[in-house]
């Protein structure tokens, strides 16, 4: 067998996967957390009806993306995974840069509908990345892709900053566009699609496989739940930090908001690689109940925090009790079904995901326009009944090891 299907092969694909959604997701960051402010600039003026339009905004693209997911899913069966990833980059390209043209929020509402027809982005990437590698280095290869998506925060909102204060917010639009180019020309060149790897290395092939059978597998809809739970917390603490920050009194609040979010996504990536290096010793069940557990705590505490310095130790503590979470779930997703279907599981639990993305701003917006400290309050008690999900109504997975046959 050649040395780019082998033992060194998968590294490299991953390797030039993980590169391309860092630069796909560094430029994302240059316009998303600027999307309020963009409303503002397009004429909304009202407080609650900006709220109102940017949780929309936020929310429309993974809603659309997650009602697709299943036809994603076959197109990926049909065309190869790494084709849909170029034609999501490629659309992507096209999109962002309109919404730099936009005029009024309703064209930016469509046209952020529009992109839900390309999007999927980012599960899809996690299953390429699943079934790219030995199915006991899942975890690692999953880690490492979300990894990447996560140092992207470090760097993405300080520079997206930099670039909307000195020339404005529609040109962060043109320079996301351009760097969705680089990555596109980086999958392209650098990852090389196979097939499935298995022990020793046999190539095993994805096929097409309806969501009914995968209901059938022990487990399969907690798995989904918890990456639900996952994704909706994370974007939560996304959208409540700045909302917190801008209650403090005497403080800079861009500059604060972006300092913790990006410490915060500095613990978060430590986290998931420890996730991975720790699954192949621990089992991933144990170690991501722990991390609900701890983490749930940390996150209802931050509802107490009245100053920046406890704020961004407490959420620290959570991105690191908490970034590892997605990782570990999608490992489990991986170890309960059969490596040929794996492919296919990840395209149905990327509808977990999905609608965790789309539903969180929406709920949390509303709930934070009452009380942030009720918002975090809910999801520190999130985070507790997935504890109790995988504790009890997954118990088979709770000292399940990867290296375990599924």
């Amino acid at each position: 067998m050649s040395r780019d299907v082998g033992s060194d092969g998968w590294q490299r694909n991953v390797w030039a996967l993980s590169l391309s959604v860092f630069i796909a997701f560094v430029g994302f960051q240059f316009f998303s957390p600027f999307l309020p402010l963009y409303v503002r600039e397009l004429g909304v003026t009202d407080p609650a009806r900006i709220a109102l339009w940017s949780g929309l905004i936020a929310a429309v693209t993974p809603a659309v993306s997650g009602l697709l997911s299943p036809l994603f899913g076959r197109l990926a069966d049909r065309f190869g995974r790494k084709m849909m990833l170029i034609r999501s980059l490629a659309g992507f390209t096209v999109i962002i840069a309109a919404m730099g043209l936009v005029t009024s929020v309703q064209q930016l509402f469509l046209v952020r509908l529009i992109m839900g027809l390309f999007a999927g982005f980012t599960p899809m990437a996690m299953a390429l990345a699943s079934i790219s590698a030995p199915r006991d280095r899942a975890s690692t290869a999953i880690a490492r892709v979300q990894g990447a998506q996560l140092l992207s925060v470090v760097v993405g909102p300080a520079v997206g900053g930099t670039v909307a204060s000195h020339v404005g917010i529609r040109p962060a639009f043109y320079v996301t566009a351009a760097m969705c180019v680089v990555a596109l020309i980086a999958l392209i060149f650098l990852f090389r699609e196979t097939g499935a790897l298995e022990r020793g290395d046999r190539r095993t092939p994805v096929r097409s496989v309806p969501l009914t059978e995968f209901l059938r597998y022990p487990h399969f809809i907690p798995v989904m739940l918890l990456l639900l739970v996952a994704q909706f917390i994370d974007r939560a603490l996304s959208l409540l930090v700045p909302l917190h920050v801008a209650h403090m009194p005497g403080i800079e609040a861009a500059a604060i908001s972006g300092l913790i979010i990006s410490v915060a996504a500095v613990g978060a990536t430590v986290s998931a690689s420890a996730a991975a290096r720790l699954s192949q010793i621990v089992p991933v069940g144990r170690l991501l109940l722990g991390q609900l557990l701890v983490g749930g705590m940390f996150c209802a505490l931050m509802a107490v925090a009245e100053r920046p310095g406890p704020l961004l130790v407490l959420r620290t503590v959570v991105a690191l009790c908490l970034g590892g979470a997605l990782t570990l779930a999608y490992t489990l997703g991986g170890m309960i079904v059969p490596a040929e279907t794996r492919g296919a599981a990840f395209g149905w639990l990327a509808l977990g995901v999905q609608i965790g993305t789309a539903a969180s701003p929406l709920l949390n917006g509303w709930l934070a326009g009452a009380s942030v400290p009720r918002a975090y309050v809910m999801n520190g008690v999130l985070a507790w009944v997935a504890a109790a999900l995988l504790a009890f109504g997954a118990r088979g997975l709770v000292d399940r090891r990867e290296r375990d046959e599924g």
